[in-house]
């Protein structure tokens, strides 16, 4: 999946946070492979509040366009956070995510789920594309 491309589609600032207060943000768009849509995404962060609260990266994976429906998807969601090595994400449980409700997910998988699958790798390089070409996210890719 290395020839994956970003298509950014929309943004909304929310808040404020109940921990800090501060306002959040969600960004969301699509990645595209050669042969079409592979992934729908949605990145969230609390502005100003990277190195404390981290990051989350939900994906809706599957079959997109003319026949598909919301069994052919499911979501993965990842956590982001800073650490003293660098940049580190973490599968975590979907079914605890705002995509989990989402009419586009057929099925939330659990972290257990993913982690060891071809999938795991496949939400890596969906997320991978979005680090690299989504420049919405500058604040959490720690880009002045």
């Amino acid at each position: 999946m290395n020839e994956l491309t970003i298509e950014p589609s929309g943004s909304k600032d929310f808040g404020p946070c109940e921990c800090c207060g501060g306002q959040s943000r969600t960004v969301w768009g699509h990645a595209h492979g050669p042969a079409g849509t592979v992934a729908a995404y949605f990145v969230q962060w609390t502005l100003g509040q990277v190195d404390r609260h981290g990051a989350h990266f939900d994906l809706i994976i599957g079959k997109w366009g003319t026949g598909a429906n919301r069994s052919d998807r499911f979501s993965v969601s990842l956590e982001f956070r800073r650490t003293d090595k660098g940049p580190s994400f973490m599968v975590i449980d979907s079914g605890g995510r705002p995509v989990a409700s989402s009419n586009l997910v057929g099925k939330s998988l659990a972290r257990e789920e993913v982690i060891g699958t071809a999938l795991a790798q496949v939400a890596f390089d969906i997320v991978d594309a979005v680090w690299l070409q989504d420049d919405r996210i500058a604040e959490v890719v720690g880009v002045p």
